[in-house]
């Protein structure tokens, strides 16, 4: 009886830690140009907002051994292009306001945040303010977000990295 309780008890207790972690995926994307696959790791939001639905991906971008993680927010919805304004919030850190141009599928924007500013955090929390359309609010668990940018294999952790 003791060693099935035990069993048991280890059972609970990994399904807790793995329902402590985000539900970071990687995946590839090929790079024609450079004939080669490029990382690309992801976390959904938790829920749709008036039917749109969010993905923070993180990738990384640059030339050579210069390449740093990007942090990009892409929805289901197609925005105008120009610039939108947002405001997210990581745990209970105070909103940070951002006012972004619109990302080239017109889904929505990249650079908004240092990916290190993730490190050790939980929760994050973004309000896209986009201007012929309501506001839209995605939440997305982003625990371990550091090992699934050090998975990508980036050269450094932040553009102004030395």
């Amino acid at each position: 009886m003791g060693i099935k309780a035990a069993l048991i008890g280890i059972s609970l207790a990994g399904m807790l830690a793995n329902a402590a972690h985000a539900e970071w995926k990687t995946t590839g994307r090929e790079d024609r140009l450079a004939d080669k696959t490029v990382k690309l790791t992801f976390v959904t939001a938790k829920a749709a907002d008036k039917g749109v639905t969010a993905r923070l991906d993180i990738y990384c971008l640059g030339f050579k051994d210069e390449t740093s993680p990007v942090v990009s927010l892409e929805t289901t919805a197609n925005f105008s292009p120009g610039r939108m304004g947002m405001r997210y919030r990581l745990d209970a850190e105070e909103p940070e306001p951002r006012y972004m141009p619109v990302s080239t599928s017109g889904r929505g924007m990249a650079l908004w945040a240092q990916p290190k500013t993730f490190f050790g955090k939980r929760k994050l929390r973004v309000e896209l303010q986009p201007s012929r359309s309501p506001s839209l609010f995605f939440e997305f668990d982003i625990t371990g977000t550091e090992q699934a940018i050090r998975g990508l294999g980036c050269k450094k952790l932040d553009p102004i990295d030395g």
